[in-house]
C-alpha cells in the first residue's frame, strides 16, 4: 500500500478482518483479508474480467473451513464500491490522494463515511489553503 491509499477496516469474525483499500498502484479497490496479527492472507478484487482472489498465504485455505464464505463476504462488501474496478477514471483526478478517494466511493454516495460533496469540499479547501 502506498502513502495515499485509503483503507476501511471491518471484522469478519474474531480470527479475520476485511480491509478495504483504494489501491492507487493497482488502480482498483481491493478487499484484503488479514488474520488477527495483521498478516495479509488474501486479496479479493474485481476487474473487467470478473472477480479474482489472490491467495497470499496458502495456510488460509487449510485453517479456515469457511474460506469460501470469507471470500463471499469480501465480494459483498466490495460490491458497494462503485469505482472498484478503476474503469473510466475522471481526467480531473490529478493526485494519488484524489484517485484513492475516488476508488473508495460507495453506492450510497459516501467516501469513507462522509458524503461525497462534503469530502471533496474539504479536500478543495485544504488544497486552497496551501
Amino acid at each position: 500500500m502506498g502513502l495515499w491509499d485509503c483503507t476501511v477496516r471491518s471484522g469478519a469474525d474474531e480470527m479475520f478482518e476485511t480491509i478495504i483499500v483504494g489501491n492507487v498502484d493497482t488502480g482498483r479497490t481491493e478487499a484484503e483479508i488479514a488474520d488477527e496479527t495483521g498478516n495479509r492472507l488474501a486479496v479479493v478484487y474485481e476487474d473487467s474480467n470478473g472477480w479474482h482472489t489472490e491467495i497470499l498465504d496458502d495456510r488460509i485455505e487449510q485453517i479456515f473451513f469457511s474460506f469460501d464464505a470469507l471470500i463471499g463476504n469480501a465480494k459483498d462488501v466490495l460490491s458497494h464500491y462503485v469505482n472498484r474496478r478503476g474503469d473510466n477514471v475522471p481526467s480531473q483526478l490529478k493526485t494519488r490522494g484524489q484517485l484513492s478517494l475516488w476508488l473508495m466511493e460507495k453506492d450510497d454516495g459516501t467516501i469513507m463515511g462522509l458524503k461525497r460533496q462534503s469530502l471533496w469540499q474539504r479536500v478543495r479547501n485544504r488544497l486552497d489553503a496551501w
